[in-house]
């Protein structure tokens, strides 16, 4: 099995993406198991409190919910690092991922959605850093 490149890209994003991403996947048995990294460089907002989203390498097979691994490295901004989830939900037609989570502060710890990455904004040296990893049924 042989591992391909690709550059994942956030989704619901408003305005300007100042982010970069770098991911490997392969293919085996019909399924797809993958790593994306995306580096927040500049500030970057969600289009709506939906929160950001990823591309995949490649199509899901529809109709299933799959949950992934996620973690944000707050960096220099918030010194943390938070772990989560990000989705494909069972009506979405699995070309992207459709929501990325974080264990928040709040609620029980309930997770929500990714929303903002500061980036360079508020002095910060370092960036923000969400790496994603799973494997999924191809379409």
């Amino acid at each position: 099995m042989t591992a391909t490149s690709w550059n994942p890209k956030l989704t619901n994003v408003s305005g300007n993406d100042g982010t970069v991403g770098s991911g490997r996947y392969a293919i085996s048995n019909g399924i797809c198991a993958f790593t994306a990294m995306i580096v927040a460089k500049e500030e970057t907002n969600a289009a709506s409190n939906a929160g950001f989203g990823l591309t995949l390498p490649i199509p899901a097979a529809d109709g299933v919910r799959y949950t992934f691994q996620l973690s944000l490295d707050g960096r220099d901004a918030d010194h943390g690092v938070w772990t989560g989830e990000a989705q494909i939900y069972s009506g979405s037609d699995g070309s992207q991922i459709d929501r990325l989570r974080v264990t928040g502060t709040s609620n029980g710890a309930a997770l929500q959605n990714v929303n903002r990455l500061y980036g360079d904004a508020e002095g910060a040296k370092y960036a923000e850093i969400i790496t994603v990893t799973g494997s999924y049924l191809v379409a």
